[in-house]
């Protein structure tokens, strides 16, 4: 048994460490309310209008990218260089890493959007519910019906589930602060300057690439629980998620909507044009309560992967 110096020592080593951050970050966000207008969603109409500002409607297609890469950095820069300075005044550096990781995650209104949908995605309140998700998706949300509404605000809360919670908190892994920051700030420009807007097309092909290689190891880690059942079937699974239009994403909701048995993908509208996307799985059509599943199952597997890791630096801590 641990007596009780060797206790105290043992919580104020483990409350420093970088696993005990990422949790206590993750569980503060999940049950404390945050105003929206403080969230980092809320610099996504500034940084749409940055990118509206400067890139360049007469330019070439590679002048444009040139553009979107250069204000990709004109953002990264400043902040990272900020908050390399307010970190190095900070009175502990434990506390203001997990303060700003808080500010990172942003998973709890992905919550109140389920809720809500699956509370008004119904014949009778479609209009409402209409109204509720336009300013979440990209697509157009005036012909949607209640099963579209559902497929959208599904793959919604997964797309926005692995970019504002789960890439920060890996980011933080690998890098600390600077990591959450450039993984969350690259997710916000991808989301700001989206190729599925025209006007953005070249501009964002920068963010989005660089969105989709740092997302992979995020996708990766998600995925790996579910693909563990799956071993049978996992290159049909896998061969059909790459016909998506970002194969790492189009893989995860594969295996999702499968776990599901339900239905996601199919024809949408952006700016007035009719896309048509691969249709992923094989079961029903979405109901209310699949965003709500599939959030939670994604988020399931992220805690899991937090939990592993809090076991393993307190063996660390322990057994050293």
């Amino acid at each position: 048994m641990i007596d009780a110096p060797s206790w105290d020592a043992l919580m104020t080593a483990l409350a420093s460490t970088t696993a005990a951050i990422m949790v206590g970050a993750a569980l503060l966000e999940a049950l404390l309310p945050w105003p929206a207008r403080f969230r980092p969603g809320a610099a996504v109409p500034l940084l749409t209008r940055l990118g509206q500002k400067v890139y360049r409607p007469d330019g070439t297609p590679r002048q444009q990218s040139q553009a979107g890469l250069l204000a990709l950095l004109v953002v990264w820069v400043p902040c990272a260089a900020g908050l390399w300075a307010v970190r190095n005044l900070s009175l502990s550096e434990p506390l203001f890493d997990l303060l700003f990781l808080l500010l990172m995650l942003e998973s709890r209104p992905l919550r109140e959007l389920a809720r809500g949908s699956c509370a008004l995605a119904t014949q009778e309140t479609l209009v409402v519910a209409r109204l509720q998700v336009a300013p979440w998706l990209k697509r157009e949300t005036g012909k949607l019906s209640v099963m579209g509404l559902n497929k959208a605000v599904s793959e919604t809360c997964v797309l926005r589930l692995v970019g504002q919670w789960a890439a920060p908190l890996l980011g933080f892994a690998l890098a600390g602060v600077q990591g959450a920051l450039l993984w969350r700030l690259v997710q916000l420009m991808n989301q700001s300057w989206s190729r599925k807007d025209p006007a953005f097309d070249h501009f964002g092909r920068a963010a989005s690439a660089l969105y989709q290689g740092l997302n992979a190891s995020v996708i990766l880690l998600l995925a790996l629980p579910l693909l563990a059942s799956r071993l049978k079937q996992a290159a049909q699974l896998l061969r059909s998620g790459a016909l998506w239009p970002y194969p790492a994403m189009g893989m995860l909701l594969t295996l999702l909507v499968d776990k599901c048995r339900i239905r996601l993908g199919g024809p949408r509208y952006y700016q007035g044009t009719l896309q048509r996307w691969p249709i992923l799985g094989s079961g029903d059509d979405p109901d209310g309560e699949s965003p709500r599943k599939v959030l939670n199952i994604l988020q399931g597997i992220g805690w899991g992967w937090l939990m592993l890791a809090l076991l393993v630096t307190v063996a660390g801590l322990v057994h050293g």
